[in-house]
């Protein structure tokens, strides 16, 4: 079933690091557009009165965890990643807040929103780094992407976190130039 989507984006997001006992980092594969695998996110204002409150209500819904501890900020910035709500006004993108987090719990991933959920090691988040570049250098369209790969804007959001250290500003610019390109089907009539 395809359903009309005409809400505009809020222009704000959290995204949120959780790690397990082994440093691997909990993540969702998309079910949605961006394509991709990345940590647990969502926009704040659409649904939540702060950042604190988006952050325990996006990791409760995506993956089943509970948010213990207080998350620390490891980066905030304006980023002009579209997302599969028409563009937010004036500035199309979203005001990132990214923040680490510890959470207690079974990962359960939310049916429809993702396609899974799992820890992954720093070497199978580089490797999913390395097919979303491999994807864009070879002409690759954002609709086409592979689930297997990282989500465009999240190369930007790791690196900004310390945890993607080994990209270049031709790779950021890459990664950019992906994540600004519209959703157009989404756009032009919903989500499966």
């Amino acid at each position: 079933m395809t359903t009309q989507t005409t809400k505009r984006c809020c222009g704000t997001s959290i995204g949120v690091l959780i790690t397990d006992p082994a440093d691997q980092l909990i993540m969702i594969t998309r079910g949605w557009w961006p394509k991709g695998t990345a940590p647990v996110a969502g926009h704040v204002r659409d649904e939540h009165a702060s950042v604190a409150q988006a952050l325990v209500a996006e990791v409760r819904e995506e993956v089943g965890l509970t948010v213990t501890g207080t998350p620390r900020t490891l980066w905030r910035g304006h980023l002009p990643n579209l997302c599969a709500s028409l563009p937010a006004r004036p500035t199309p993108g979203h005001q990132w807040e990214v923040a680490e987090a510890t959470a207690e719990g079974q990962i359960i991933p939310a049916p429809g929103e993702t396609q899974g959920a799992r820890a992954y090691t720093q070497h199978e988040v580089d490797a999913l780094a390395q097919a979303t570049l491999a994807h864009y250098r070879a002409g690759g369209l954002p609709v086409d992407q592979p689930d297997a790969s990282l989500e465009a804007v999240w190369l930007r959001l790791l690196y900004e976190a310390g945890r993607l250290p080994w990209l270049t500003r031709g790779d950021l610019d890459l990664a950019e130039t992906a994540y600004t390109k519209p959703p157009g089907k989404y756009w032009l009539g919903g989500r499966k």
